[in-house]
């Protein structure tokens, strides 16, 4: 199938070195699991909260919870864009080889830019919301607020490992600071 890497780093790694091994179904289920049903929750959280709980749209509050949706569609239109590019290229250049030692070509930097800053604005402008917007913390939108915070410093620190793919490979990694 050839996923790409920024999709899940571990499954990239496997294939790789060419094993079906543990690691097979491991980072099946930490992709599916962990990363896929976390950001699909997180953006169906952030659609419900625009459409629901903070729908006057001349409030500080709609504001704050739109950047936030904003910043997280940016990543997710980045991934299925360069995953899109990914599967329409016959090379599959976002993922490494069957065991055949050629790697992933990495992504571009302005593209892990985009969802990497995606990911930590819409978990900022979260924050921003909780803080700034007063809401009581008996009702719905709270609870909701809380548990995206907690989602999305989850599913941010997921996509950062799979930006790491030097974890996975044997490419020597230039730090850009020497």
């Amino acid at each position: 199938m050839g996923l790409p890497y920024f999709w899940s780093a571990q499954l990239d790694g496997a294939r790789l070195k060419g094993n079906d091994t543990s690691d097979d179904w491991e980072g099946w289920f930490g992709f599916v699991v962990f990363n896929l049903f976390v950001w699909i929750t997180i953006v169906g959280l952030d659609i419900h909260l625009l459409a629901s709980e903070f729908k006057h749209i001349e409030s500080h509050v709609h504001m704050l919870q739109t950047g936030a949706l904003t910043a997280v569609s940016t990543s997710a239109g980045t991934m299925l864009l360069f995953t899109i590019f990914h599967y329409c290229d016959k090379r599959r250049p976002f993922s490494s080889g069957d065991g055949d030692g050629e790697e992933a070509r990495l992504l571009p930097p302005f593209a892990t830019s985009l969802i990497v800053g995606g990911l930590r604005a819409t978990l900022g402008f979260t924050y921003l919301i909780v803080i700034l917007a007063g809401i009581s913390h008996e009702t719905e939108a709270y609870k909701i607020l809380v548990a995206q915070i907690a989602l999305k410093h989850f599913g941010t620190a997921m996509a950062l490992a799979n930006q790491r793919l030097a974890v996975y490979t044997n490419s020597n990694v230039v730090s850009a600071t020497y």
